[in-house]
């Protein structure tokens, strides 16, 4: 499942308007990068996406409508259009792999939404076959206090869209399970490489190290390297593949156009990473779609690719 197109109409600090994702007539890009000046709503529109999308499944976490609405309206509307695998489309007996569905956002009633599309969003489990939402937002860190997120897949559930800096307290447990399940340190290993120069997991050690030396305690990984484990451990334990991830700022913490764009797409095979950046060194020569905001009008247009 990808994300081919997004509409909206009316959402308080997104302009009106389609903003296309296509690579062709029903195929979206794999790649898609959110660009704009500071205060232009590159952060708001991937949390529009999030919140369309949990409204279109059940068990996410609330959404306050009303802060999508333009004051002086009592609704507004996004209209997600989704391309589908054959298996996807075969699953709903959709007649196209292009999908619309709608979602209204109202601060006064609830509506119905499209229960082929839902049935296909509640799906969660941690393998690669299940597709998923996930969501790194800038307030991401490795957050190395204690009362770490349990692994397991009822409580992890609802930290794939979640924006606060506690999503990722998990991580120590996991690398702490890696030295036992070699399949795992292998791809959380593979993924490392591409994303770090300088901080790899040690098959020998088994451990993390950083510049050679071993890792006692994430506290000591710079910012770059600890965003690597963070996107690693992530991909490592719920299985990304097939999956829509959105990121904001990827060069928050210091990671190069290149390794970060290399080691993204690393994450998992078949996947659709939408990415909103104020770098222009991630704009130049990007291979997929790039969506201009801050304008009033959206824009877009194809990378080399």
């Amino acid at each position: 499942m990808k994300l081919f197109s997004v509409t909206t109409i009316d959402v308080l600090g997104v302009a009106n308007g389609t903003y296309s994702f296509a690579k062709g007539p029903e195929l979206a890009h794999d790649r898609v990068l959110i660009v704009g000046g500071p205060g232009s709503g590159k952060t708001r529109f991937l949390e529009l996406i999030i919140a369309a999308r949990s409204l279109l499944a059940i068990g996410e976490r609330s959404i306050e409508e009303e802060s999508f609405i333009r004051p002086e309206n009592q609704s507004c509307k996004v209209i997600l259009s989704w391309q589908l695998t054959s298996d996807e489309q075969a699953t709903i007996g959709a007649a196209s792999p292009i999908v619309p569905t709608e979602v209204i956002f109202r601060d006064d009633e609830e509506d119905e939404v499209d229960a082929r599309m839902r049935y296909l969003m509640e799906r969660y489990a941690h393998d690669d076959e299940t597709p998923k939402f996930e969501y790194f937002s800038e307030q991401r860190r490795l957050d190395v206090g204690g009362g770490g997120t349990s692994l397991d897949e009822e409580d992890q559930l609802f930290l794939r869209t979640f924006p606060g800096p506690r999503k990722c307290s998990w991580v120590t447990s996991l690398l702490a399970e890696l030295a036992d399940e070699p399949s795992k340190a292998a791809r959380f290993s593979g993924i490392m490489e591409r994303l770090s120069g300088s901080c790899c997991y040690d098959h020998n050690l088994q451990q993390l190290t950083s510049r050679g030396r071993p890792v006692r305690n994430l506290g000591e990984l710079s910012a770059s390297e600890a965003d690597a484990v963070m996107f690693a451990a992530t991909a490592t334990l719920v299985g990304l593949s097939g999956s829509i991830i959105l990121i904001d700022r990827p060069e928050l913490h210091g990671l190069e156009p290149a390794r970060a764009l290399t080691g993204l797409s690393a994450l998992g095979t078949d996947n659709q990473l939408l990415m909103a950046t104020s770098s222009s060194a991630f704009a130049a020569g990007f291979d997929g779609a790039i969506v201009k905001l801050g304008s009033s009008a959206p824009s877009s247009n194809q990378g080399p690719g």
